[in-house]
């Protein structure tokens, strides 16, 4: 019970991001404003790797040259494309819109298993995929002849896509025995200092005006709480469970605060798309608890599963 409770937990804080994101405007350009929160964000990891009593530092985040490139991929597809694009999407188109499309992450993952680890794929991830299909069209086929909101939308999943491609080297990861929190701390460092590259790409817009930097260290610290909450929930949960609970608590926290903060409303049709989205990442979850339990794993990092 302790276990679900920080798991809660952790889609509660991870689902406030957008909120933050939106509070801050234009003020800070997106990809600049993601920069500032995985940096911050391992910086504060790192800390605590230093300070806790049963870790040790260079053991945990020691690194080897042969995995240095796929922390490299890891870093590029999972932060720089995956959290800078799914910032960035939240300054075109609704919260909702943004954290429902982008739940199509578990179901990509799904196919990207099957075609680079050999999982196989079942017919209940088939019934996913059509779910997800249908979910997606009734979001962002509504809003096709709305410029703006499309290339938002499209950014949402183009970010759910870089996530899932980090996923499968989350789980390659899993497979050769690497800490959650090395998986963690370099992807986190790697893909903010490739983002620096990518700043020209966009106009420039930095402003500490008002309550700005509290809204940056806000985004900071609640992505580092998402990070603690997730591996303490796990010690005591198993991964396949812990992805049912985050496709859960993070879009409805999202949702809700995006309502009742930014008051945004909600039309039926992204509700009944964000059903099937969720909906869907329920099923995935159903397959993943019995592919792990048919393997008997009973010791699970579930690399990957925290946004």
């Amino acid at each position: 019970m302790k276990g679900t409770f920080y798991l809660i937990l952790t889609g509660f804080f991870l689902g406030t991001i957008g909120i933050w994101v939106k509070l801050i405007g234009a003020n800070v350009s997106p990809f600049l404003l993601t920069i500032f929160r995985v940096l911050l964000a391992s910086a504060m990891i790192f800390l605590f790797i230093l300070f806790a009593k049963d870790l040790k530092t260079l053991e945990t985040l020691g690194i080897k040259k042969r995995n240095l490139i796929y922390f490299l991929i890891a870093g590029f597809f999972g932060v720089t494309l995956g959290f800078g694009l799914y910032v960035k999407s939240f300054t075109y188109i609704p919260v909702a819109n943004a954290v429902l499309l982008v739940y199509i992450y578990p179901l990509v993952t799904a196919f990207l298993s099957w075609f680079l680890l050999k999982e196989r794929i079942t017919k209940w991830e088939l019934i996913a995929l059509i779910l997800v299909l249908a979910g997606v069209w009734s979001i962002y086929g509504s809003e096709l002849n709305l410029a703006a909101n499309t290339f938002g939308n499209l950014l949402a999943i183009s970010a759910g896509v870089g996530y899932s491609v980090f996923i499968v080297f989350m789980r390659f990861f899993e497979r050769k025995g690497l800490p959650y929190w090395k998986v963690s701390f370099w992807p986190l460092l790697i893909g903010g200092l490739i983002l620096i590259l990518f700043l020209p790409l966009e106009p420039f817009a930095f402003s500490l005006s008002g309550a700005v930097p509290i809204y940056i260290l806000g985004i900071a610290f609640v992505s580092f709480l998402g990070y603690i909450f997730y591996a303490k929930g796990l010690k005591t949960t198993r991964a396949h469970n812990a992805v049912i609970i985050s496709s859960l608590t993070d879009p409805l926290t999202a949702i809700i605060l995006a309502f009742l903060i930014l008051g945004e409303s909600l039309p039926q049709y992204v509700i009944f798309g964000g059903f099937l989205i969720i909906l869907a990442n329920l099923l995935i979850g159903r397959q993943e608890r019995k592919r792990r339990t048919k393997r008997q794993r009973e010791q699970e990092t579930g690399f990957g599963w925290v946004w």
